[in-house]
């Protein structure tokens, strides 16, 4: 995956003008991935949840592509010294690898990275959400690849709430990333649940969890390219 790929897959007649009101879903630009979605990519001014085991590091993966993506549409639309292109990851583990941000496409003069405590975390995340200054906003709550979340998801039903109201109306997505076995009484609130699960080296297991429209799938077996590691081993 890289840059020049998802301006390919992304096509300029594609895009979007700064005039139209109605916002197209933000693709995620890896293999026939947004084929397998109910929208054909990630809704906009929504919070979208990747959920999958013990913080399985293609989970990571699918975020970073919606970054790059994200600001190859804004170069696209907007030109290359767009201001337009901005990108948040929460990573209150501090596990993210940045070499490997870069040699996947990221442009890091345009990714904000914040490390809060986790008591704190809920509370920036709908601080960034609510600034309205980042396409894409990723809260990663699985922690370190391999551990599974000691967390449950309960005490994020009230924050992912806010979290689609500070959003709503806008083209901010923002990807929660849980662990598959967290344990949680309800399902939060999201507009879409996404479950990945790898099959083999190079393919990902997908399923449709949840839709805001009730557009559910079983899971589909999709071909990924090469990821290098996003994050530091434990």
């Amino acid at each position: 995956m890289n840059t020049a790929a998802v301006a390919r897959k992304l096509q300029l007649d594609e895009i979007p003008s700064a005039n139209e009101t109605a916002p197209r879903p933000l693709l995620f630009g890896l293999g026939k991935l947004d084929e397998a979605l109910p929208e054909g990519g990630l809704p906009r001014g929504a919070v979208v949840e990747i959920s999958s085991p013990y913080g399985l590091a293609r989970a990571s993966t699918l975020a970073l592509a919606a970054c790059v993506s994200a600001q190859a549409e804004a170069r696209l639309r907007y030109g290359e010294d767009t201001a337009e292109a901005w990108c948040a990851w929460l990573d209150p583990s501090g596990s993210l690898f940045a070499p490997a941000l870069a040699r996947a496409g990221v442009d890091l003069d345009r990714l904000l990275v914040v490390q809060p405590p986790s008591e704190d975390l809920a509370r920036v995340a709908v601080r960034v959400a609510a600034s309205g200054a980042f396409a894409v906003v990723i809260i990663d709550l699985t922690g370190v690849p391999g551990c599974r979340a000691a967390e449950r998801l309960d005490r994020w039903l009230n924050p992912v709430r806010r979290l689609c109201l500070a959003v709503e109306g806008s083209e901010t997505t923002i990807l929660l990333l849980t662990d598959a076995h967290a344990q949680r009484s309800l399902p939060l609130p999201v507009a879409l649940r996404l479950e990945v699960d790898r099959a083999v080296e190079d393919r990902l297991m997908v399923r449709v969890a949840k839709d805001r429209r009730g557009r559910v799938s079983p899971a589909a077996s999709v071909l990924l390219p090469p990821a290098a590691p996003l994050k530091k081993s434990a």
